[in-house]
């Protein structure tokens, strides 16, 4: 309305206008008595005086109520709106249109009707609309800015398609209300979002508020059914080679499904560097499961790209899967033992560290003269076997190395305890021995299962490493800056490891031969070895795949780093340490110069399995989570009908005019006309 009131609520007063209505209706004539002497020679006659039944003094009834009227409408302080700011006409409003390309939306039955339903948004348009287009999945990027041109507002629609990436609604409400709140002119605006609403993408959304004035619509492009299959994960395992064969692949895959009308028959199909090496029949449940195992494959020296995929449904972008297998490549290992050391001070030593292959490890085994900056390159870690550090030109490259990345292991027995060496390499300083042979030997007691060491031991029902027991060991005092990893069950220090540089240096003082523990004999040993050994190389086997969506640290060792991404654009990162956005499902390969040859490095990417999960949520339920600024909107619009108000000041004119009005009421009540009493005069027998 055109014009409003500060104090609505005093506009209940107006019912006080029907006071002079009462008054005057109900008003009754006095009569006044006349002294007469006599009254014996008089007739009675009975009189009566005719019930009011109409208001005989009108205009003084209407000049009261008027003074009632003004006096509340001058209370309630009105203000003429038209003389504020002006709420924008319709054919000037603002739009954000929010279109959902994550990987739910590549469904065949959903990208159809949400590019229809965003054109139709931009032909509705009026000339004088704006419109801003915004894609999002679980980030948001603006495809066209603020514009009236419809051509180019429906080209940024055109340009959007489903990505890989997953479902973020706060992404994209956010990335509207920066849009709209950098615009001077922010009287209001609408938000148009358009997406299947699936119900994973809410996290985040819930409390999120746009600017004042500024409204939330949905276009729910949902298919109805949220059937899918998809394959959600890969396993691979790698057997040794041996004299005859290379190492073979053992890949199984997990097919999930969800929400299907019956049980469904497909095929998964095994690709091993492009080549389809194996297929087997598959029967998926309504909702759950599957795993599918294939035969074992040989191992490509080059290591192996690997997908699995099954027949396609409505929703294809999930229907396979990834895995990037790194070359079995065998480690060298230094091993720096006593001159005098017996055969089974090293046997077990030599075999646990050679027992795995995952990486494949070889014992080079060289004395501590020898340690140079030739030996040490490319070695995967270094251990001094209950000799002392090496000293002058070999002690000197040997920090070096570790302070450069690498990774040393030292195992304190019996010969450097009596020794009582403290090195600034190492994390202890190693005085003593203790034998607790007459006990049985001592056990592991407090260990750090959080460290990547004991990884392989998560989960045990007992002590990490079994019932070993140690019947010596060395006495370690941990120095500054050292973290104890783990704990024989007396207190004393087990494992500790400290930082040098980029590398790590590790001292054990469990036994790991055959004279002073029966460690050596129990399953975990060769596990407990290689952990160590791994852990400090840093050579960890890097995860078969990566979610779309994370960074990619390019390889640091390239000079021109080169990005062949999978859909066959090359892409040139620039500055050391660069960082590659994944953005695609599939194989990204990095090359040194030119996108030609062998890549140096190839990583495999899927898309989040919480994508293939197509379950809707109502549109109100987003509605009503995403709330609007209201507390400063109400703020906003009081201080500006407040300043309205005091410019135009029409609560004094209503009161002047009330006044005025007043004074004609008390004038007229004194000297204007008043209904006199109608007397009706009859006697007993009927006259009058």
């Amino acid at each position: 309305m055109p014009l409003t009131f500060l104090g609505p609520a005093l506009l209940a007063g107006l019912a006080a206008l029907g006071v002079p209505l009462v008054l005057h209706l109900r008003r009754r004539e006095r009569e006044r008595p006349m002294r007469f002497p006599s009254l014996m020679f008089l007739q009675r006659i009975k009189t009566s005086t005719a019930r009011r039944r109409r208001i005989t003094d009108l205009p003084l009834l209407l000049l009261r109520a008027l003074i009632v009227a003004l006096a509340v409408l001058a209370f309630a302080r009105p203000v003429w709106r038209e003389r504020a700011a002006a709420v924008a006409p319709r054919s000037a409003r603002r739009i954000v249109l929010l279109i959902d390309h994550s990987l739910s939306m590549g469904h065949l039955a959903v990208w159809p009707a949400a590019r229809d339903s965003a054109r139709a948004v931009v032909a509705a348009l009026a000339p004088d609309d704006r419109i801003a287009v915004i894609a999002f999945d679980d980030d948001a990027v603006v495809e066209q800015g603020w514009t009236s041109d419809r051509a180019a507002a429906r080209a940024a629609v055109d340009r959007i398609a489903p990505d890989s990436r997953a479902t973020r609604f706060s992404a994209g409400l956010r990335a509207a209300r920066d849009l709209l709140e950098r615009e001077a002119d922010r009287r209001g605006g609408e938000v148009i979002l358009v997406s299947d609403l699936q119900r994973t993408g809410a996290t985040g959304a819930t409390g999120l508020t746009l600017p004042p004035g500024v409204t939330l619509r949905v276009i729910a492009a949902s298919h109805g059914s949220h059937a899918n299959g998809s394959v959600s994960g890969i396993t691979v395992q790698r057997d040794s080679a041996t004299e005859n064969r290379r190492a073979r692949l053992v890949v199984s895959a997990t097919i999930a499904s969800r929400n299907l009308v019956a049980p469904r028959a497909t095929h998964a199909t095994l690709l091993v560097g492009g080549r389809p090496v194996g297929s087997r029949a598959v029967t998926l449940p309504t909702t759950g499961t599957t795993t599918v195992a294939f035969d074992a494959v040989a191992l490509p020296l080059a290591g192996a790209r690997v997908v699995v995929s099954i027949d396609h449904d409505s929703l294809t972008a999930d229907d396979s899967r990834q895995a990037m297998v790194p070359p079995q490549l065998v480690r060298r290992v230094i091993l720096v033992s006593p001159a005098d050391a017996t055969l089974d001070e090293t046997l077990y030593l030599e075999r646990a560290v050679a027992a795995g292959s995952d990486p494949a490890m070889r014992v080079e085994r060289r004395n501590a003269a020898s340690l140079d900056a030739g030996a040490l390159q490319g070695t995967l870690a270094v251990i001094l076997d209950d000799v002392p550090v090496p000293g002058g030109a070999a002690g000197t490259a040997l920090t070096a190395w570790v302070h450069d990345g690498g990774g040393l292991l030292v195992i304190a027995g019996t010969r450097t305890a009596g020794r009582g060496e403290n090195v600034p390499l190492l994390p202890a300083t190693v005085h003593g021995v203790v034998d607790r042979t007459s006990s049985g030997g001592g056990m592991l007691g407090a260990v750090a299962l959080e460290h990547p060491v004991f990884a392989p031991f998560r989960g045990a029902a007992s002590s990490p490493l079994g019932q070993a027991h140690f019947y010596r060991y060395a006495r370690a005092t941990p120095v500054a800056g050292a973290e104890v990893v783990a704990r024989f069950d007396d207190g004393l220090p087990a494992l500790l490891e400290r930082a040098e540089g980029t590398g790590h240096v590790m001292l054990t003082t469990v036994p790991l031969d055959a004279t002073s523990g029966d460690f050596v004999f129990q399953p975990t040993y060769p596990a407990y070895v290689r952990s160590i050994l791994l852990h400090l190389a840093g050579a960890a086997n890097p995860p078969l795949a990566r979610t779309v969506g994370e960074a990619w640290a390019v390889p640091p060792g390239l000079h021109d780093p080169v990005i062949r991404t999978p859909a066959g654009e090359v892409v040139r990162p620039e500055g050391a340490g660069a960082v590659m956005q994944l953005d695609e499902a599939g194989f990204y390969a990095a090359y040194d110069g030119k996108p030609s040859g062998d890549p140096a490095a190839v990583i495999a990417t899927n898309p989040a399995s919480a994508e293939s999960d197509l379950a809707t949520m109502p549109a109100v339920d987003l509605v009503v989570g995403v709330g609007n600024d209201s507390l400063p909107a109400a703020s906003a619009t009081a201080a500006a009908l407040l300043e309205t108000e005091r410019h135009q000041m029409l609560w004094r004119t209503l009161l002047v005019l009330a006044g005025l009005a007043l004074v004609s009421e008390s004038w007229l009540a004194s000297r204007g006309w008043r209904g006199a009493a109608v007397r009706v005069a009859g006697s007993e027998g009927g006259s009058a």
